[in-house]
């Protein structure tokens, strides 16, 4: 259960309308909400890894998650590795959701998603209350890019190794491990070719968090994301590596709330 709303909470949002894709959906709808939180998983990841936060952070706030192309209900769509047509379809969806104040959040590849959606909401006039990034360092700094190996069952233990991110369940299955290695390809593909494009700072507050033993992204690349705004930041780091969120759910679903209810 979220905390109660702080005095001069947002009035309660409008009922929202049907989204005409998949692309993104309320984990758990709640028409009283005073605010929706719209989240972008990390590569290879779907809808699925928010679907406890929506009664985690209810009644207050309304958790939406976004799926792209090629998995969960959008597993006959092809995989997506154009940035444009990705963003502005994650935008329009973020639009049609409802009215009302949204927040982002995106963890990883999730993370540069949000931030251009919420670059392309301010540019319509509708900017979000708040961005929160996670594990991904400020475009701008530097960033490594993965060489993927052609050989599927090579890029599962590189990706493995370098972010701890493969469930035992699909390491230990061929078949899992054949469903699971094109859609991590295409998000990695994807994720390498992000090229930031300079333009007008953010409005909002942005928040960045990470774990303090990630070995792909540096304190020095989260505090990066100062400078994409001028609506204020904060940094958090939490016990863990690149999945901080998986030892820390409480505790990140706390800071979330915290930063995102002010805003």
């Amino acid at each position: 259960m979220a905390p109660t709303s702080p005095p001069g909470a947002l009035a309660t949002r409008q009922a929202p309308a049907a989204p005409r894709t998949a692309a993104i959906r309320a984990t758990v709808p709640q028409p009283g909400a005073t605010l929706r939180l719209v989240c972008f998983p990390h590569s290879g990841g779907g809808p699925a890894m928010f679907h406890r936060w929506g009664p985690a952070l209810a009644p207050d706030v309304e958790v939406w998650a976004a799926t792209l192309p090629g998995r969960a209900a959008r597993t006959r769509e092809p995989f997506v590795s154009d940035w444009t047509s990705l963003v502005r379809d994650m935008a329009a969806a973020v639009l049609e959701g409802g009215e009302g104040p949204v927040a982002l959040f995106g963890h990883s590849l999730g993370a540069a998603v949000a931030f251009e959606v919420a670059r392309t909401l301010t540019r319509a006039g509708a900017p979000p209350a708040h961005l929160v990034v996670s594990a991904r360092s400020a475009p701008l700094t530097r960033r490594a890019s993965l060489e993927l190996p052609r050989d599927d069952d090579e890029l599962l233990g590189l990706v493995d190794r370098v972010y701890q991110g493969v469930p035992e369940a699909v390491r230990s299955s061929p078949e899992l491990r054949a469903h699971f290695a094109p859609i991590l390809r295409a998000d990695l593909e994807l994720s390498n070719s992000y090229a930031y494009r300079p333009g007008p700072p953010l409005t909002c507050p942005v928040t960045a968090l990470g774990g303090a033993d990630d070995r792909t992204v540096t304190p020095a690349q989260l505090q990066g994301w100062a400078d994409h705004t001028r609506g204020g930041f904060e940094s958090h780091l939490f016990p863990g590596g690149h999945f901080y969120l998986e030892q820390n759910g409480p505790s990140v679903l706390d800071t979330v709330w915290r930063r995102v209810a002010r805003s």
